[in-house]
């Protein structure tokens, strides 16, 4: 017999007359398949009303939330807030499977319902993956290090990876039985997939598969005093520059610059960003916590660098980041790419990595300069990140104000 769809205005139900072809509420489990016929799980939930149908990919504490979902007969389009990315798929017998699509590439992927576990496996010690572990990953140009921090509750492991330039967000998995630590990530950027052999303190048979052909081979030793390059002293001012001299329109058209009377007396914090970085929309995030906290003695810029340079289409881009992160302080709309910082803003030295953070004081002047940003994924790095970030934005505000010209 003949399915029937019905739309309710902004959302969906689905009623079926035949194979129980219901689209069901609640948790699922989505499983993508690399080239190397390895999956990479994740976990989502679905909620289903006549009002809205929204869509919550899980990792961790962290929902990822996602609304722009439409249904065509018995197929299935979900679009992601952020980096273009989307999933087309066939609702058969309760199930959905399709293809995850990004510009570079396409995923086979499978979704069950009523599923909530990541990763099908007999559970071990998942206690021992706990702590931070200096991972060596081979590459055709050498060795390079990334830092692996983990934490154990209820038999999952939660955590991410941190890199010189960002970390890979927000990881969850187990340690099975034959003390195998699998760890995947998936948000529409991030498709990653940690497989890893724990024996002591070393991480052997190390695999990181990523997107849909991507696979890295190492090992690891678990090392607490692991750390990365100074995040604080990559990127500095040219000599001879103290401040920024950008006047960029936000948008609504509107030139803004570090000069306008709004940012008098203030400690003015300067995103540089664009919605196609995974890490800025952390970012976002955790700046909008500062903003509240601290408007209005604190202002704040996102400088949009975005992959198209048309005023318009990158308007576009930037507001999917400023609303998927609930951004209310102006986003500024460089009219540069995301390779063409440098000259946007000459006055930088060694940019390096999106985002980057520039505080500066009530007199103008640029005062601090971190490069990449450790998220919530990263636990206690992120924890130690916002006690930096508010010991200097408190020292800076303590700072006599500026005396207007006499």
């Amino acid at each position: 017999m003949k399915r029937i769809l019905i739309l309710c205005t902004t959302g969906l139900l689905f009623v079926s007359c035949g194979n129980n072809n219901v689209l069901t509420p609640g948790i699922w489990r989505a499983a993508l398949l690399t080239e190397h016929s390895v999956e990479i799980p994740f976990n989502f939930e679905l909620e289903l009303s006549p009002a809205d149908t929204l869509m919550y990919i899980i990792t961790g504490t962290d929902r990822y939330k996602v609304k722009d979902i439409s249904m065509v007969g018995d197929s299935m389009f979900i679009n992601l807030p952020l980096f273009s990315a989307k999933f087309a798929l066939l609702l058969e017998n309760g199930a959905l499977n399709g293809n995850f699509i990004r510009s570079s590439y396409t995923m086979p992927v499978r979704m069950v319902p009523g599923d909530a576990n990541r990763f099908k496996v007999t559970k071990g010690d998942a206690s021992q993956a706990a702590g931070r572990w200096l991972i060596s990953l081979n590459t055709r140009n050498g060795v390079r290090e990334i830092i692996g921090e983990f934490e154990e509750h209820e038999e999952k492991v939660t955590g991410s990876f941190l890199t010189p330039t960002g970390d890979y967000r927000f990881f969850e998995g187990t340690v099975n039985h034959q003390n195998q630590l699998m760890l995947s990530s998936f948000d529409g950027s991030f498709v990653r997939l940690f497989l890893a052999d724990i024996n002591g303190d070393r991480l052997e048979n190390l695999k990181m598969y990523s997107g849909s052909s991507g696979l890295e081979e190492g090992s690891g030793i678990k090392n607490p005093d692991a750390a990365l390059p100074d995040a604080y002293a990559v990127t500095g001012l040219k000599k001879g520059y103290t401040s920024l001299g950008f006047s960029f329109p936000n948008v609504d058209g509107v030139p803004v610059s570090l000069k306008d009377e709004r940012f008098t007396n203030k400690v003015v914090v300067v995103q540089i960003s664009g919605s196609w970085c995974p890490n800025c929309l952390d970012e976002s995030r955790f700046l909008m916590e500062m903003y509240r906290k601290y408007a209005p003695k604190v202002d704040m810029l996102c400088l949009a660098f975005e992959r198209v340079t048309d005023f318009e289409e990158a308007k576009k881009e930037a507001m999917k980041l400023a609303t998927t992160a609930g951004i209310e302080y102006d986003v500024l709309i460089t009219g540069h790419s995301s390779s063409a910082v440098q000259t946007a803003l000459p006055e930088l030295d060694n940019f390096r990595s999106f985002p980057t953070t520039i505080i500066i004081d009530k007199k103008g002047e640029v005062r601090q300069i971190h490069s990449g940003f450790s998220g919530p994924g990263t636990g206690i790095h992120y924890r130690n990140y916002v006690q930096k970030f508010e010991e200097f934005i408190n020292k800076l505000l303590a700072e006599p104000d500026v005396k207007p010209n006499s």
